[in-house]
């Protein structure tokens, strides 16, 4: 079955939240970034999202997601190369803060200390559960 990445629109919103809400990944901010989203779609179905967030210190890989039933599938090896190309001309490394860490070894990304993500992500230096936090912080050079 043929699976196209492209770029997403304001008529994915619904699709992308319904996916990232299955793996209890923050919805909120899909609206002001879904310029920033790429999905995987096949028969006009969305199976898989994933967003590239860049601020002045870091560009990080957020809501990568693809439905239960679509995984192992290479969607979001798919998704992760689309969105590595756009972040190779923007800076020489992507971050992730994730619970999928198999994943993104497997993508050539390394664990980072966990001492690192209040210095990388300001809403981790403020999140009052920064102590108990399952997120693993990964980096991934481009260059």
């Amino acid at each position: 079955m043929k699976v196209n990445i492209k770029s997403a629109g304001v008529g994915d919103i619904p699709d992308i939240k319904s996916i990232l809400s299955q793996y209890i990944l923050e919805t909120e901010l899909v609206e002001d970034n879904i310029n920033r989203f790429v999905v995987a779609e096949t028969r006009d179905r969305i199976v898989g999202c994933a967003c590239l967030i860049s601020s002045i210190e870091v560009v990080e890989l957020r809501s990568i997601a693809v439905l239960p039933g679509w995984k192992n599938k290479g969607i979001g090896r798919r998704l992760f190369d689309t969105l590595e190309q756009r972040a190779k001309g923007m800076a020489d490394r992507i971050y992730v803060r994730t619970t999928a860490r198999g994943f993104f070894e497997k993508i050539d990304f390394k664990v980072l200390d966990d001492s690192q993500k209040p210095v990388l992500w300001q809403d981790c230096a403020d999140c009052d559960k920064l102590d108990v936090c399952k997120q693993v912080p990964m980096v991934l050079e481009l260059r």
